[in-house]
């Protein structure tokens, strides 16, 4: 099983502003079998810039030494002319149904390019979860019945 985390799960976990029982739910998730999550470049970036926006706290360092360190998180690198393929292929395939983000797609197909089974994702304020449970990924937080649904329909339409 091979993980890939984005921003909101990410951030979760070291702004120290969100809520506390979705930063212990996360910690210990990932206490479980000692989960390693891949981060990419992009969501590295994406988490930075939101973790920076608090000179007082230390979150944004907290996060680069994990990364550094490479134990709980490993920034992993992609062929991008590759992964901006499986981006445009997943949007010719699901654009219609999920109405995915550009960002959405472009971290969906990292995660796919890292070779992750599992999106760990609490954005629900796009259709990044859908997005990646129908590109075939197992998501966590597990999907909500809306989301499944999404999932079914976008696959169904798209073949497959």
């Amino acid at each position: 099983m091979r993980f890939c985390g984005d921003s909101s799960f990410l951030v979760r976990l070291y702004d120290p502003l969100r809520q506390e029982e979705e930063a212990d739910a996360i910690r210990e998730y990932l206490e479980d079998d000692q989960k390693v999550v891949a981060v990419s470049e992009p969501c590295r970036i994406e988490v930075l810039n939101v973790l920076l926006r608090r000179p007082e706290s230390t979150a944004a360092k907290r996060f680069e030494d994990d990364l550094n360190e490479g134990l709980r998180l490993r920034l992993e690198s992609v062929d991008w002319p590759d992964t901006f393929q499986r981006a445009e292929s997943l949007a010719r395939r699901f654009a219609r149904i999920l109405r995915p983000g550009g960002q959405d797609l472009v971290l969906v197909a990292a995660a796919l390019a890292m070779g992750a089974t599992w999106f760990l994702s609490y954005d629900r304020n796009s259709r990044q979860r859908p997005l990646a449970g129908a590109a075939g990924l197992r998501v966590w937080p597990p999907l909500d019945k809306d989301e499944k649904g999404l999932v079914r329909h976008a696959t169904q339409k798209a073949g497959g």
